[in-house]
């Protein structure tokens, strides 16, 4: 698996968010949105907040420390576990090929890499009514995955956003799933206050493999809508204030499985970060 997870790192890409970053000399150097050329860049975020978890007894994830990393060069990056290859690049639209681990499994387990590298940029939901009482499913595992395919990211005014069409690579779903977010700010002055939407589409296959079980419950594609509020703030060199608040609504097609308790996710986080 392991061999399988480092050859699709070497030889695909992805993004998380609606807007990535860019090289210096296309914005404001002193924005986090921008990073240098040929450089690894680190950070630290020390900070309070939670990711809460759907599952029957899910334990809601602590965030204290995030340690984030990207690497841009002039057509490959790695923006933490995405990777990618920008094929298309011009002033206003970006074609890539990507690819993404699979976002679900961090929920049934808590040492997956995605809940250490948690993304807050940008691009990482009230209780389920009426749902049967929990009936327990076979244990099974679920591995890591990895999706790939092309990525569209478009910048209009203020406005920038991203369209990916991605396919299951791994071997283990099968599945397919489309993403799409537009974030623009909405207040600038000694920060940023930004807003984000988006819609994840995730086929049947992708649904069943986390949440389903032969004979017990099978069900079709999942719609996923969010709402994300970012703010931000710098405070001297190298270091910035950051908050983020989403909201992740969780469709009847996965908040129906027995082993989900509610049909929403949250991640919420206030804290300091530092640039290495």
């Amino acid at each position: 698996m392991w061999k399988l997870f480092i050859a699709c790192i070497l030889t695909a890409g992805a993004t998380a968010g609606a807007a990535r970053a860019s090289p210096v000399g296309d914005c404001d150097a002193e924005s986090p949105d921008c990073v240098a050329v040929g450089k690894w860049n680190f950070s630290l975020a020390l900070g309070v907040g939670v990711r809460t978890n759907p599952l029957v007894h899910g334990q809601d994830l602590p965030l204290v420390v995030v340690p984030q990393f990207s690497y841009y060069g002039k057509r490959f990056y790695i923006d933490n576990l995405d990777v990618g290859f920008t094929a298309v690049e011009g002033a206003k639209n970006t074609l890539s090929l990507i690819a993404s681990p699979g976002y679900d499994r961090i929920f049934f387990y808590r040492s997956d890499l995605q809940n250490i590298f948690v993304n807050f940029g940008g691009a990482a939901a009230p209780v389920g009514g009426g749902n049967p009482p929990p009936v327990p499913l076979p244990s099974r595992s679920r591995q890591i995955t990895y999706l790939a395919g092309p990525e569209w990211t478009f910048n209009f005014h203020d406005i920038t956003g991203q369209f990916d069409v991605l396919r299951e690579v791994t071997g283990h779903d099968h599945g397919e799933e489309v993403r799409t977010a537009i974030q623009f700010p909405v207040i600038r002055s000694t920060g940023e206050l930004s807003a984000g939407i988006g819609l994840t589409w995730q086929s049947a296959g992708i649904v069943n493999y986390y949440y389903g079980a032969p004979g017990i419950y099978e069900s079709g594609s999942a719609l996923r809508p969010f709402l994300k509020l970012g703010y931000t703030r710098p405070l001297g060199p190298g270091w910035r204030l950051e908050g983020t608040a989403q909201y992740e609504h969780l469709a009847s097609a996965i908040a129906d499985s027995p082993i989900v308790a509610h049909n929403y996710v949250v991640t919420s986080f206030l804290g300091f970060v530092h640039a290495f």
